[in-house]
């Protein structure tokens, strides 16, 4: 008579790469080029979080949060981010004063 083998596999920390990677992005976005850098870091967060999320992975889960975090503050610090943001919310016509 076989014996079932029962196999467990685990990923290991699916989203905390992504989540590294967009926060580099991010950095690289706050002291260097953010038009650039920004955008992408958001895409790759959002990458991030939605496998992290999905494996319930916490440690990926806090490294896309700092991404997040990152981002937000890029584009705080980007003068032609901030202007596109406030361009979207002129033209949803959302009064943010």
């Amino acid at each position: 008579m076989a014996h079932k083998e029962i196999v467990y596999v685990k990923v290991a920390n699916p989203g905390s790469a992504a989540g590294g990677i967009a926060c580099l992005f991010a950095v690289l976005g706050i002291f260097t080029l953010g038009v650039v850098f920004v955008p992408l870091a958001a895409v790759i967060a959002l990458v991030g979080s939605v496998m992290a999320i999905m494996h319930l992975n916490i440690a990926g889960m806090a490294m896309n949060a700092l991404a997040w975090f990152l981002v937000i503050i890029g584009i705080l610090t980007s003068p032609v981010l901030l202007a596109f943001f406030f361009a979207i919310l002129r033209a949803l016509h959302i009064q943010y004063t």
